[in-house]
């Protein structure tokens, strides 16, 4: 006999707290945390963490809110690096001397690779094709008679007068 439904869910009931964990996360997401990292310090099996992320719309968003900083931090020191900065530090002699940082040209080259990778990636497509932008057709030499093979090796050295 199966047993009426009481309204109450079945299993452990949830550690989640929709008023203190979105805080949290937006916290150590900022700090640059990784996801297994998080859950570790929320005390959490990763699966739970991403149960969560699916089931509570404001845990996601502060996940996402959180790990937006550090990537706009990244990317406003990628751009300095790319275009040189000056910048102040004290001497030895107690002095603040202003000094200059001058563009990074391996940030630079990271920086075009990802933004405008069609023009700057390294790897080149090159297409190959036969007249008109047709296929390349391949002539069966085997079956040519010499005066054939003669007749384009001519052709082939420019020797036209033949």
């Amino acid at each position: 006999m199966a047993s009426k439904p009481t309204g109450k869910p079945n299993g452990r009931p949830t550690k989640y707290d929709p008023k203190i964990h979105p805080g949290i996360i937006a916290k150590l997401a900022a700090a640059g945390m990784i996801d297994e990292d998080m859950a570790e310090v929320l005390d959490i099996n990763i699966a739970t963490y991403y149960r969560w992320q699916a089931a509570h719309p404001e845990f996601s968003e502060a996940v996402a809110s959180g790990k937006a900083t550090p990537i706009v931090v990244v990317e406003d020191s990628l751009y300095r690096l790319c275009n040189g900065y000056t910048f102040k530090e004290d001497s030895s002699q107690g002095l603040q001397v202003q000094k200059v940082k001058h563009p990074d040209v391996r940030a630079i080259e990271f920086y075009l690779k990802n933004v405008a990778p069609d023009k700057w990636r390294d790897k080149r497509e090159l297409e190959h094709s036969g007249p008109g932008g047709g296929p390349i057709v391949h002539d069966d030499l085997a079956g040519m008679t010499n005066e054939e093979l003669e007749e384009r090796m001519r052709i082939l050295k420019g020797d036209d007068d033949g």
